[in-house]
């Protein structure tokens, strides 16, 4: 016959056999991470697209002084997948907003901790972003479909609703705004698509060099820099860079490209305000290259680049350091790169990011 235990051990008994069970199913569950109140601040996101057609995207921490780097921070604040493809990023007013192209979405963050605050779907291959902080609004281009024309989304951005959409060309990948005006450079052809944005109607069209791929505002003036067609796509045309008045897109200077074999893209302005940068693909003379302003009508043969080699994407800091920011997003498959120069071309410094790293936000 068992004998009995005596009832102040059984209840410590009782009670140990409770607290080991607690412990057990404590142990198996998830915390939520919670990181600390503006733990994102002084440094830059890098916008990671992941890997075509499946997969997420990504968005990776780098502190501008470079003590700190965090990969995935989205997906491990949130536990869940950011999205198939994260292509660009604004922040604004203590919020940020995530356009993921391939998903069809957007996302809606608190940029200080990367906590969502919630999604909006029903776009079509959303693209890039552009804010007018004075009405508070917000453009996102869409390219709808290959080969077929797009559409800009005008969004509210304190509801976060969409206003109404407005049909542009094709493959619209790159918006410029500054004061009643906005530029859509239309991508997959030879236009730009200027538009009202008091009345958020389409002003016109205007001709430009074929493709079409980035804007630069100089102030009452955009500068639109085409990349010309390459050979895979029959004949080949060299690149150009054109100059446009905003109010009413009438043109200003054309220059052009000496070899039909060169193509730049990733046009940006120095922050001194003197210089435009842009990455050429060519031949003889890839690399980065310099043009002194201001800008006038004639050819562009350039010799040695500034800097001798090619990035998937190019930004400058505006804060502090004012260093260029380049990715490289390597084979598209495995971790990319971030890379920091100063304005003598010197590397100062690189970081370890996601897959195929493209997009940089600044925050100061």
């Amino acid at each position: 016959m068992q004998k009995s235990l005596p009832t102040n051990k059984l209840t410590t008994w009782t009670c140990l056999v409770f607290l080991a069970v607690l412990s057990t199913l404590t142990s198996c569950q998830k915390d939520p991470v919670t990181p600390p109140t503006s733990a994102y601040n002084n440094g830059f996101w890098v916008v990671n697209e992941g890997p075509f057609g499946s997969g997420t995207g990504t968005l990776t921490w780098v502190a501008r002084d470079g003590s700190r780097t965090e990969q995935d921070v989205f997906g491990r604040v949130n536990q869940r997948p950011l999205g198939n493809i994260a292509q660009s990023m604004l922040i604004h007013g203590g919020v940020g907003m995530v356009v993921l192209n391939n998903a069809g979405r957007l996302e809606w963050v608190n940029p200080a901790t990367m906590q969502s605050l919630g999604s909006l779907s029903g776009f079509e291959l959303p693209s890039a972003v552009a804010l007018d902080p004075i009405r508070s609004k917000v453009y996102v281009s869409e390219w709808v479909r290959f080969g077929g024309a797009g559409r800009v989304a005008i969004l509210d951005w304190g509801s976060r609703q969409v206003l109404k959409r407005i049909p542009v060309g094709p493959f619209p990948d790159a918006l410029a705004l500054a004061g009643q005006r906005l530029v859509v450079a239309n991508g997959d052809s030879n236009t730009v698509t200027l538009v009202d944005t008091e009345a958020d109607t389409v002003l016109k069209t205007i001709t430009v060099g074929d493709r079409p791929n980035s804007l630069v505002v100089l102030g009452q003036t955009v500068a639109v820099l085409c990349g010309g067609k390459p050979s895979w796509l029959g004949t080949e045309t060299p690149g150009s860079l054109h100059l446009l008045r905003l109010s009413d897109g009438e043109s200003l200077a054309q220059l052009t490209w000496g070899r039909s074999d060169d193509h730049p893209k990733d046009l940006l302005l120095t922050p001194d305000g003197e210089t435009l940068l842009y990455q050429l693909e060519s031949p003889v003379r890839s690399g980065l290259h310099r043009i002194s302003l201001p800008l006038s009508s004639g050819t562009i043969n350039p010799t040695q680049p500034w800097l001798n080699r090619l990035f998937y994407h190019t930004a400058f800091d505006p804060h502090g350091s004012r260093y260029l920011v380049t990715t490289d997003a390597g084979d598209f498959a495995s971790a990319g790169k971030v890379f920091r120069w100063n304005s003598q071309g010197v590397l100062v410094d690189s970081f370890a990011t996601g897959i195929a790293p493209g997009h940089v936000v600044f925050v100061p």
